[in-house]
């Protein structure tokens, strides 16, 4: 079994258009380059015109207002019996079944 899951697991060749690309140092070679060019530093500059703003939605003051308040007791209480039980639990390490009993 296991070396069945291996050989499922394993890149042994990749086809690409300069032909077939096999064993492990050519397979390592070429993926190392192909993640290095997607990934690797820019070499032109990005335009970044900050004056700019009017192709960007704004939020108005009353939307600010309506985002910046604080949450009502109402709200929360909403929001927790809306979510799912046996769920992972939270960054304290509570689920939310704690919440929604007590």
């Amino acid at each position: 079994m296991a070396s069945g899951k291996y050989r499922k697991i394993r890149i042994f060749q990749l086809g690409q258009e300069e032909g077939v690309i096999s064993g492990d140092t050519e397979l390592k070679k070429y993926i190392t380059k192909y993640y290095n060019n997607l990934f690797g530093p820019f070499g032109g500059t990005l335009p970044m015109d900050e004056s700019r703003h009017d192709d960007i939605p704004q939020v108005s003051s009353e939307e600010n207002e309506l985002l910046t308040q604080k949450f009502s007791e109402v709200e929360v209480k909403e929001a927790i019996f809306q979510m799912e039980h046996n769920k992972a639990p939270g960054p304290n390490g509570f689920p939310t079944e704690f919440y929604q009993v007590f």
